[in-house]
């Protein structure tokens, strides 16, 4: 019933930007408008349509899938832009020439080139964008502060992977390639910050694949994303049964202590909003942690679970789920110039509150396969 709402939205906003389009192909080509017009049917339409079938089925082929996915990208990048500049800017032309001046001609005309631009633009850099997706994931490399007396601890690497979303875009020669990606970065600890797995059970015995596939020495630990619920539907007693089955802690509002030599450090997991708030979270994560001035490593699906947790006693959050943005045009101090920004400060990368930690990692890989100067990624926590 979700997958047919979400189709049909995207069939009324498709519909929208087709008619968008249709309107200014049919200005420019004012002498053979027709063809324009079957032209632009002929493209769009068969290009969109396996969108559609994508919530139903995982078996639409790569090949077939990539394309339609970049596409659909990059006419919903399309939208926003007519929405946010090209409507407004031809509702103020339209009233300054009412108001001001006659209709220069050759401007218009001009005009209705340039309005083409936009969308010529947009799709080619989401055809690049579908490249940077696929490439290898980026290390990233964090470290965090340790008491000097904890000696053990110096040197330890957490290795973080998030947002993996095993299924058409991550299949199984990709998933053993990040596997060997994270082994070779020697890891003490290895961690999943959520959404191992994108929609459906199927996928849970390559997420098993995955985490037995892991190499390390002090152990593996996950917490639950979004979408481990909507891949478990009823089943989410199964899901945590297979998960746990290949030896890795699942951490929902738990703690545990880690031993290391003589040293030990603490791993915390809150759960994804929505079973308990983050203040309960918290609450429950934090229960039975002593005051031993060890480490406190907080996995959190959702950043902005760092609200609540930026004012409990914890070192360092690690955190997903925004995919970095998937398109990123630089950083300015705590600010990713990203789509999620106007929604989300935390969202890609490093920050600091008052001694308080969180890295939220950029996504090892991608339910949508665009990613614009914002490249897979890898995270290597050392403790120093």
């Amino acid at each position: 019933m979700q997958a047919m709402r979400i189709a049909l939205i995207m069939l009324v906003v498709n519909g929208l930007i087709f008619w968008a389009l249709w309107v200014r192909i049919s200005a420019l080509a004012d002498k053979r408008k027709k063809r324009a017009r079957i032209a632009l049917a002929a493209v769009y339409w068969p290009l969109l349509i396996p969108t559609f079938f994508l919530p139903f089925t995982p078996s639409v082929p790569l090949w077939l899938s990539l394309p339609s996915m970049v596409f659909q990208f990059a006419m919903l990048c399309y939208g926003i832009w007519l929405i946010l500049f090209a409507f407004p800017l031809f509702a103020g032309g339209k009233l300054y020439r009412r108001i001001a001046k006659p209709v220069d001609t050759e401007r218009r005309e001009w005009m209705k080139r340039a309005a083409l631009a936009p969308p010529a633009c947009i799709l080619i850099g989401s055809t690049a964008g579908a490249f940077g997706a696929m490439s290898e994931p980026v290390i990233r490399k964090v470290r965090l502060d340790t008491p000097r007396d904890m000696t053990n601890l110096h040197g330890l690497r957490i290795v973080q992977i998030s947002d993996v979303h095993i299924g058409r875009f991550m299949r199984t020669d990709k998933l053993r390639e990040m596997v060997a990606q994270v082994n070779a970065q020697n890891p003490d600890i290895v961690v999943c910050t959520g959404d191992l797995l994108d929609h459906a059970m199927e996928q849970l015995e390559d997420a098993q694949m995955v985490l037995r596939g892991m190499k390390y020495r002090q152990g593996l630990f996950m917490c639950l994303g979004n979408h481990e619920y909507y891949a478990a539907g009823g089943k989410l007693d199964a899901l945590i049964a297979g998960v746990e089955d290949t030896g890795c802690v699942l951490l929902r509002d738990a703690n545990l202590r880690v031993q290391v030599g003589g040293d030990h450090l603490w791993m915390l997991g809150v759960d994804y909003p929505g079973r308990r708030q983050p203040p309960e979270s918290f609450d429950f994560a934090l229960a039975d942690v002593a005051d031993d001035g060890a480490p406190r490593i907080v996995l959190a699906h959702n950043p902005t679970s760092f609200w609540e947790g930026r004012e409990r006693p914890i070192d360092l959050m690690l955190s997903g789920h925004t995919h970095g943005g998937q398109v990123s045009l630089g950083r300015i101090g705590h600010y990713e110039l990203s789509p999620v920004l106007p929604v989300e400060l935390y969202h890609a990368g490093e920050y600091d509150h008052e001694g308080r930690k969180l890295y939220v990692n950029s996504g090892t890989g991608q339910w949508m396969p665009i990613r614009v100067n914002c490249p897979p990624e890898i995270t290597v926590i050392e403790l120093v």
